[in-house]
């Protein structure tokens, strides 16, 4: 929890803003606000913290701590057009 709140001190945005983008960088695609807003929630109240929040706050704190540069627009992928029907399905083959 309180790499969450210091991050979010860094960045000067709110806690709320930082699970938005944590969760853009990680799946790359924006969050529905009432599933960020259940997430979010369930942090605040049972400090329940998401992989990929803990993971985007934490790599915020390693580039202030190696004294990179650190701004939000480092950590996220700026104008992304908003997506248009259904996310196609991910599918692989192995090859030998």
């Amino acid at each position: 929890m309180h790499t969450i709140s210091k991050a979010a001190h860094i960045l000067n945005i709110s806690e709320f803003k930082l699970f938005s983008e944590a969760y853009l960088a990680w799946f790359g695609d924006r969050a529905d606000d009432e599933d960020l807003t259940i997430l979010f929630s369930q942090f605040i109240m049972f400090g329940e913290l998401p992989e990929w929040a803990d993971q985007f706050a934490r790599s915020i704190l390693d580039d202030l701590e190696a004294n990179r540069q650190v701004n939000l627009n480092s950590f996220s992928i700026l104008n992304l057009s908003p997506r248009v029907g259904k996310r196609p399905e991910i599918s692989f083959s192995i090859l030998r």
